[in-house]
């Protein structure tokens, strides 16, 4: 009677296991799916808080500095070239120059340099060094897409993002320029030269 008996407590036993463990992995999978959740909802909260960040910004500095001020900003105090002045907004050298010398300059292109002003700013006031240099630096080692290639007042906050290190750079690159490994791939790395500034030099 014993052996007939064993065998069922046996599996009674291991139904029981194999119940418990069940109900422990689905209570994981309902706590992982909350912490994603939860982890969204942080991570949007946080990219709503820069953005109203860099509007406020923006729209206080467009009311405050004049053109020049603002060209003198990125020149002088940011040490940005006026070659990436350029490409950062969407103009050509010649016509910032005008810029600083007569005006003349349409609204939506104040606001796009009150927000570039604002950008470099914040990108400091959010831990980076050197703003300037750091948007010349390749996004990721290995390929020779940077900062300065992706800025658009539409992808700022991104750039904030990474800048603060809050957003992983190959994630940002898959979002913002999907074919970047097939079309930015580098046989040059960056390092930063004697002078303090950053150099190429080929891959070992």
């Amino acid at each position: 009677m014993a052996d007939s008996i064993r065998p069922r407590a046996e599996w009674a036993a291991e139904q029981q296991s194999y119940t418990s463990y069940q109900a422990l992995d689905a209570q994981w999978r309902e706590d992982g799916q909350r912490l994603r959740m939860r982890h969204r909802r942080h991570e949007r909260g946080r990219q709503d808080h820069r953005r109203k960040w860099l509007r406020e910004r923006r729209q206080e500095l467009a009311r405050s500095l004049s053109v020049e001020d603002m060209l003198r900003d990125l020149s002088t105090e940011q040490g940005l070239s006026w070659v990436a002045m350029s490409r950062m907004l969407g103009v050509s050298v010649p016509a910032l120059r005008k810029w600083r010398r007569a005006g003349g300059v349409t609204p939506d292109n104040r606001d796009n340099l009150a927000g570039l002003v604002a950008f470099l700013r914040i990108l400091g006031e959010a831990g980076v060094a050197d703003p300037a240099q750091w948007i010349s630096l390749p996004v990721l080692d290995g390929y020779t897409v940077t900062p300065l290639d992706l800025y658009t007042p539409l992808t700022a906050v991104d750039l904030l993002e990474l800048g603060a290190g809050d957003e992983q750079p190959a994630t940002l690159l898959e979002r913002l320029l999907p074919e970047w490994r097939s079309t930015h791939k580098s046989e040059y790395e960056v390092f930063i030269a004697e002078d303090g500034r950053p150099s190429l030099r080929p891959r070992s």
